[in-house]
């Protein structure tokens, strides 16, 4: 495996503290964000998917059930350990994403769900996501809305304030949230907009009990843990989640929306566009005769 960054050490410890309380508890509140982004990426028959950030493998178990060819990297081999033993077949492999180990243009599609704005240089991670694509293939990248559309903020907000300020940036859930940020971000990794949207998940438990355990094994939990103690984070846990706890069942439900953003990469490399547009062209009557620029701009296939 090729070094790994500062960013990516950091997230490998963070995301390894209780792997099967994650995949049992957590992962699958999010599944009509996967579906979404499995949606986006147009996930098919035959379609090559890699998952970056896959985590413990349930958006990749969707990818397989619809016929795709499931490719999977995460950091964290607790989590991997757990989609391996869900897709046995695949390859899942422990890496970095700002340094992808695959080929150019191996993947008809590349998806990121709540994981390119955990990099240490996202620019960088997206740029490597698109590397990775073919031409004419999608990369579909995914994360929270803006801080004040999920009512898990406050959960997140009540564990950020036991972490000491110099620490504050080794995790940044909403670095690419505000409006046109991530859009933003997959222009400049060279890539065509094709399509985004919305997803309203449901994070939703049996007991107050299962809250906590599930945001305790989170990368949130596990470093207000590292900085004030499970305690701590226990104490400040159960106020901040009673609010969106039902008194009648003990349900706990958080409402958190969901964005993502998908792009294409260009048939061509950037500039032979311009060339080839300014060349001659045929005609029905087999005439040559100078193409007249139209203004229009190869955005791959549009999403609506």
């Amino acid at each position: 495996m090729p070094r790994l960054s500062a960013a990516a050490h950091i997230q490998r410890r963070l995301w390894g503290t209780d792997p099967r309380a994650w995949a049992d508890l957590a992962e699958a509140h999010n599944q009509p964000l996967f579906e979404a982004v499995l949606d986006a990426a147009k996930a098919g028959p035959g379609t090559r998917l890699l998952d970056v950030g896959c985590g413990s493998g349930l958006t990749l178990v969707l990818a397989q059930e619809r016929g795709a060819i499931p490719v999977g990297l995460d950091i964290s081999p607790g989590l991997l350990q757990i989609a391996r033993d869900r897709l046995p077949d695949a390859d899942l492999r422990e890496g970095d994403l700002e340094c992808l180990p695959f080929g150019d243009a191996t993947f008809d599609a590349v998806t990121g769900i709540n994981a390119f704005q955990f990099a240490g240089d996202p620019q960088k991670a997206l740029r490597e996501a698109a590397r990775v694509t073919r031409p004419g293939g999608r990369v579909v990248a995914s994360l929270f809305a803006a801080p004040e559309r999920s009512q898990g903020t406050v959960v997140h907000e009540a564990m950020n304030a036991l972490i000491p300020p110099d620490q504050a940036a080794d995790h940044a859930p909403y670095s690419l949230s505000a409006p046109g940020h991530l859009e933003a971000a997959l222009a400049d990794a060279g890539l065509n907009l094709a399509g985004h949207g919305e997803v309203l998940c449901h994070w939703r438990y049996k007991t107050m009990d299962d809250a906590i355990r599930a945001l305790l094994c989170s990368a949130g939990g596990a470093r207000a843990i590292e900085a004030a103690g499970q305690a701590a984070v226990r104490d400040v846990l159960q106020p901040a989640l009673g609010q969106f706890q039902d008194p009648r069942t003990g349900v706990v439900t958080l409402a958190n929306t969901f964005r993502w953003v998908a792009a294409c990469r260009p048939l061509r490399p950037a500039g032979q566009h311009d060339l080839l547009r300014s060349l001659p062209r045929p005609i029905g009557t087999g005439r040559l005769v100078a193409h007249q620029p139209d203004g229009a701009t190869d955005k791959g296939p549009q999403l609506r």
